[in-house]
């Protein structure tokens, strides 16, 4: 059975007796007048069916003793190929998702029709759609308008297929981890890539449009998400968005940016001296985060919560920061640590996830403690990424180097 077979059937598995689950890959959005963004495809589409392309839509049945599975996607249409491109054809979708029933879009309705009335599924009595917030369907309709028509037209009891998904998201498969290395694997040589690159005087979008251009000579729409390239008082902005600023030759420089491999996303962090070498103050407030940053790698564990990580994170880097002389005791260190220090990663960089579920193995979460204190114009955020094991967590971002005599070594023998 294929990764996309397996995830169908433990789908159905959780699914009642006489119930349907209709999950939509989505469309594009109109941008302004006839423009559209780029179609990016509803992850939890794609992980139950390994299609990406817009309009196509998956059908689960459960009925008395009978599954069944059902994959629309759009007729072929020369016209909207000359104008598109082409469109993915009934065998390769077969063969992409592993669906013996592969039907176009304007069979839906009818099956759909005939699934309710069928006698043999026992009457459907409930329909899963994935209510996610923003899933266009087509135009001025998105999922939550097509549960409340199923409601009206059919009478049945509409459910959110979210949770479930998010559940068997969470815990990624030996094929998503190897994805989540490969896209960890190609960050690192960008990440490489741009220190070759770091100079006082460089503006901080080309270094943003080399890691860019550096990740699409490696294949189309590598980027996980918005690069943030933020130089000094910038590096204490969170998102960071314009990157419009002249890198200094005394400036702490950070990255948050990463790559993705067959849609699995690598979230980094690393901060650096742009001159190679870190200043006293530099160095101190670095040492925290990167203590904090060990630490915090070390106490995950299986039952464990992402808040359980937020307050030892947040405990650590006080004690941390009092110890260093950079905060008094009496400070709240909330003013200069002002994000969580964990998210699930996965097919999106902030998984689907529920923050008080305990860690299982196979969890693949981010670890990224930071402090910022603008009137020092130093901001410093060291984020891996950790696979969840029965024993310990994996660092699988561990051949990025984070160490401060590894950094100055690497700035010495750069080329």
């Amino acid at each position: 059975m294929s990764e996309f077979d397996i995830r169908r059937k433990k789908l159905l598995s959780q699914m009642e007796e006489n119930s349907v689950a209709i999950i939509f890959a989505g469309t594009s959005k109109i941008t302004s007048e006839d423009e559209f963004f780029p179609f990016v495809v509803n992850r939890n589409f794609f992980y139950l069916t390994g299609i990406m392309q817009e309009n196509s839509v998956l059908m689960l049945i459960k009925g008395l003793g009978e599954e069944k599975e059902y994959l629309f996607i759009d007729p072929y249409d020369p016209v909207k190929e000359r104008w598109t491109g082409k469109r993915i054809t009934p065998e390769e979708a077969k063969s992409t998702s592993m669906m013996k029933n592969v039907y176009f879009t304007t069979s839906l309705e009818s099956i759909l029709e005939l699934t309710f009335g069928k006698e043999e599924y026992g009457m459907i009595k409930k329909v899963y759609v994935d209510l996610t917030p923003e899933i266009k369907i087509q135009h001025n309709c998105y999922t939550t308008d097509f549960a409340n028509k199923i409601e009206t037209k059919y009478g049945v009891k509409v459910e959110n297929v979210y949770p479930f998904l998010m559940r068997m998201r969470m815990i990624k498969s030996e094929e998503e981890i190897e994805n989540l290395r490969e896209a960890i694997k190609k960050t690192n040589l960008g990440i490489n890539k741009l220190i070759t690159n770091l100079y006082p005087g460089k503006y901080e979008y080309e270094l943003a449009d080399l890691f860019e251009f550096n990740g699409r000579e490696k294949g189309k729409d590598n980027l996980a998400f918005s690069t943030i390239i933020a130089a000094g008082v910038n590096s204490t902005c969170m998102h960071y968005p314009t990157q419009d600023c002249k890198i200094m030759e005394d400036d702490i420089i950070l990255f948050d940016l990463g790559y993705r491999h067959n849609l699995y996303c690598a979230d980094i962090s690393r901060t650096y001296p742009v001159n190679g070498v870190f200043s006293p103050l530099q160095r101190k407030i670095y040492e925290a985060v990167l203590n904090c940053n060990k630490a915090v790698i070390s106490y995950i564990r299986e039952g464990l919560t992402i808040k359980d990580l937020q307050e030892f994170a947040l405990n650590y880097l006080k004690n941390e920061c009092v110890r260093m002389k950079l905060i008094s005791p009496e400070e709240d260190i909330r003013k200069y640590y002002i994000h969580n220090v964990s998210h699930h990663l996965g097919l999106d960089t902030h998984d689907i996830s529920n923050r008080e579920i305990p860690l299982e193995a196979g969890n693949v979460i981010t670890v990224e403690p930071g402090l910022y204190f603008p009137d020092l114009k130093i901001g410093v955020r060291i984020e891996d990424d950790v696979l969840v094991t029965k024993s310990r967590a994996e660092v699988l971002s561990g051949g990025i180097i984070k160490e401060i005599n590894d950094i100055e070594k690497m700035f010495k023998t750069r080329r």
